[in-house]
């Protein structure tokens, strides 16, 4: 069970050899496959390693199906529901104080690209939640109100408590899109996590307060990311903490958007995903300075191409003059 509540079906079978290694487990990744598949207990499969890495079911011989659907979560034992994602059906556990889902969601709160806190692994997460000493994220700031309690643990001393606060302490000097993709909220990665703060400006009383038409604007928004946002932030206890954290943070200012991009030029070819169409990216390029051109030239600063292996000319000329080719998700990155 993740951090989301998404339960995953694995089939385990019997071992076998492949590229070198054995293997006993493949991901089915949503109930959708288990049904095309028609899985039963006993079947015969065929498996393989997909780019000689991942072991993936290929096809079912038997296909015996009648696997049955888990009702209860396994972690914690409440009730489970099935929803339809996008063209998917996936099994979800309902209960959002599940262990598994606590214990994940934490590990991806405090991880690098989040609030980057050193010395909080899953495994210490896990035993911080035992012992009462953590239950939701806010918590983690106030450790030190057990600290002598920490310092007695295995594992733990006065150097490793310390090593810990100094890093919870730094942690607290965060960007706000990083703090925001901390928080976990479903299909928020850490580049929609830039676009929401750009779009709003920064701003998180209007974050936290748009409605789905807002959120919806956003350039390379869509439905299904907006309903999660707008959901998340109508929930009151994560209002709450989302208010409270805020009162603790230290949120560091983005540089002035006005002049950004002064002085660069970019090509845009291929396909997006994050903005709408190449139209909408030149206008965030030019609404913080920069400058969009048809063609590479050796005044050319960035080709945009999310296809960075494209034979295309544009991808050749820029090869050629030495201009470094980005994705869209670098581009925010660096830049958003």
């Amino acid at each position: 069970t993740s951090r989301t509540g998404l339960i995953n079906p694995i089939a385990v079978f019997e071992p076998v050899e492949l590229e070198g290694t054995t293997v006993n487990r493949a991901s089915l990744h949503n109930l959708s496959i288990v049904e095309a598949l028609e899985l039963g207990i006993g079947d015969t499969i065929e498996v393989y390693k997909a780019n000689m890495i991942i072991p993936q079911v290929l096809d079912n011989i038997t296909r015996a199906g009648g696997l049955p659907i888990p009702d209860k979560c396994p972690v914690c034992g409440a009730s489970t529901e099935i929803l339809k994602l996008k063209e998917s059906k996936s099994l979800f556990c309902k209960n959002p104080n599940c262990k598994a889902q606590v214990i994940s969601f934490l590990g991806h709160f405090t991880s690098r690209d989040a609030m980057n806190i050193e010395g909080l692994s899953e495994a210490t997460l896990e035993k911080f939640v035992a012992e009462g000493f953590i239950n939701n994220y806010l918590d983690i700031f106030y450790l030190d109100r057990y600290e002598d309690r920490v310092k007695s643990m295995e594992g733990f001393g006065e150097r490793s408590f310390n090593k810990l606060a100094q890093s919870i302490g730094k942690s607290k000097n965060i960007a706000l899109p990083n703090f925001i993709f901390a928080l976990g909220i479903n299909q928020v990665g850490l580049s929609n996590a830039k676009l929401l703060c750009s779009h709003f400006k920064y701003d998180t009383d209007k974050i936290a307060s748009a409605s789905k038409e807002e959120l919806e604007s956003i350039e390379g928004y869509g439905g299904v990311i907006s309903e999660q946002i707008f959901e998340y932030f109508r929930d009151e206890e994560n209002l709450r903490l989302f208010n409270e954290a805020l009162k603790i943070l230290n949120i560091i200012k983005p540089v002035e958007n006005e002049a950004k991009l002064q002085g660069f030029t970019f090509v845009i070819t291929g396909s997006l995903d994050k903005f709408s169409n190449r139209k909408g990216l030149q206008n965030e390029i030019e609404k913080l300075g920069g400058k969009v051109t048809s063609s590479v030239t050796n005044k050319t600063n960035y080709l945009i191409n999310n296809d960075n292996g494209s034979t295309s000319s544009k991808n050749k000329k820029a090869n050629e003059l030495n201009i470094p080719i980005i994705s869209e998700d670098a581009f925010i990155d660096m830049f958003l």
